[in-house]
């Protein structure tokens, strides 16, 4: 239904403009007298894989769409048991490191947007809602916020309610869009189903990513490591002896091959503030996928010279339905 999917491009567009790591060139500094810098799609981000769940309590995947454009990602629908009028559609697109303001005014463009469509105006439009919530595995759980409305909406001459969310989570926006006829739905209740589905979404999902975010410090082979020297943050011994010692920007190892060296450049990775949540070494890439989920995969490609990752018609920030 074209309701919730013609204006993805839209969102899409304010998501670029809004994500801290597409930008090549500053606003400030003509590109032609800067260097470039590297690009966002296949450069920071290369390669994706995304597991969502087949079935949420009552909501089963009926349909997938990987978009042609690449930073517009993909979308899922879930339809509600048999009813074939009840769908929620989900979106998966690129975000990069994007702060939690950057989402609020990304979700309120959106909801701005549907007030000043033709036909909108004096139509009900609830006031964006911030919900705090943890995601992540349980020894790692972090807070994440869900932006959400409820609305009315005019198309083709009906009315419609309809309901929207939107997150960022593991280098991605994840956002909900859910539309019903005005004579069977409100827009209340399907603001507060679909906030319920968007939060299971979330926790269930797995989202990995990696390229030039996956910078972890080089191991560089030493005699004798010294885990007292000065900025060392940690070190993995054996029978009293430091065979690895990781700090902020290297670890020096007996043996760089070793896997104490390399359990040590992943610690010192973390330990020095550099690890970004959903970038994982190239390895991570081949995860297995449990029973009940489906996996989507992204390659992101370097975009030609002189470009900055997006396509032309998708530079000018644009709000609207979507």
């Amino acid at each position: 239904m074209s309701l919730r999917r013609n204006g993805h491009a839209c969102a899409i567009a304010l998501a670029i403009a809004c994500s801290l790591a597409t930008p090549l060139v500053s606003a400030q500094s003509p590109a032609a007298n800067r260097p470039a810098e590297r690009p966002f799609l296949g450069g920071f981000l290369q390669e994706s894989r995304i597991l969502y769940p087949l079935t949420i309590g009552k909501w089963v995947a009926r349909d997938e769409h990987l978009y042609e454009q690449a930073e517009a990602g993909a979308s899922v629908r879930y339809q509600h048991g048999d009813l074939r009028d009840r769908w929620i559609d989900v979106y998966f697109y690129p975000a990069g490191i994007v702060p939690d303001e950057r989402v609020r005014e990304m979700a309120k463009g959106t909801v701005d947007g549907i007030r000043a469509l033709p036909g909108n105006a004096g139509l009900p439009t609830g006031e964006l809602e911030a919900s705090r919530i943890e995601i992540g595995s349980d020894k790692d759980r972090r807070p994440s916020t869900v932006y959400s409305a409820g609305f009315m909406l005019a198309r083709d001459g009906k009315r419609y309610a309809s309901a929207m969310t939107l997150l960022a989570k593991d280098l991605y926006y994840l956002k909900g869009r859910y539309s019903g006829e005005e004579a069977t739905h409100t827009p209340e209740g399907l603001h507060a189903e679909l906030k319920d589905f968007t939060v299971r979404l979330v926790r269930e999902s797995r989202l990995y990513s990696t390229g030039e975010c996956w910078m972890p410090p080089p191991i560089v082979q030493v005699a004798v490591p010294d885990p007292k020297a000065p900025g060392a943050l940690l070190d993995i011994g054996k029978e009293g002896t430091a065979q690895a010692v990781g700090f902020a920007d290297r670890v020096e190892a007996v043996d760089a091959a070793s896997t104490q060296a390399k359990l040590t450049q992943f610690m010192a990775y973390r330990a020095s503030g550099r690890w970004i949540d959903g970038c994982h070494p190239p390895e991570d890439m081949t995860p297995d996928v449990p029973e009940g989920m489906r996996e989507l995969r992204f390659e992101y490609r370097v975009p030609p010279e002189r470009s900055d990752g997006t396509t032309p018609r998708l530079r000018s920030p644009r709000s609207g339905v979507g």
